[in-house]
């Protein structure tokens, strides 16, 4: 397995790939690794972390531990689009679960490659943020970085 630390003005994350897979994405605090790599994963996560808009579609995300349930919710929460957010309640309805809204949370609690599978964009039906694994000040600027919090 390989591990990339990489350093933006947000924050460092930490990006494990296998066999060209993506498995990991932590926030860390962790010391910044070899910033020349070359590795299109991380390569696209720069990019995303300049404030480019990036969609991460063709990135191969290894989901081999996760339930049928959460892997219909990663693959509806990928579809949302930069600078866009869903509720819940809007992602549980797209996997035909409309009352799922808590397991859709679960699940994203769950993601182990969090802004590729963007749990960032998902927030609460009633105008705030919900949950986030790496904290909700992560996620405030995430959101922000991407123009869809001021």
């Amino acid at each position: 397995m390989e591990r990339h630390v990489i350093g933006t003005d947000l924050g460092r994350i930490e990006i494990r790939t296998e066999g060209g897979r993506l498995r990991e994405v932590n926030f860390t605090t962790a010391r910044t690794t070899d910033e020349s790599t070359g590795d299109p994963i991380v390569d696209a996560l720069r990019r995303y972390f300049r404030g480019e808009p990036t969609s991460f579609e063709d990135i191969d995300v290894d989901l081999s531990g996760a339930t049928s349930f959460q892997r219909r919710v990663y693959e509806a929460t990928r579809a949302i689009p930069w600078g866009k957010v869903a509720t819940y309640g809007q992602i549980a309805k797209a996997i035909g679960k409309p009352n799922a809204q808590r397991a859709v949370g679960q699940a994203l609690g769950q993601n182990p490659v969090a802004i590729v599978i963007p749990c960032h964009r998902v927030v609460a039906s009633g105008g705030g943020l919900g949950g986030f694994g790496g904290g909700l000040a992560w996620k405030r600027k995430l959101l922000r970085l991407e123009g869809a919090l001021r």
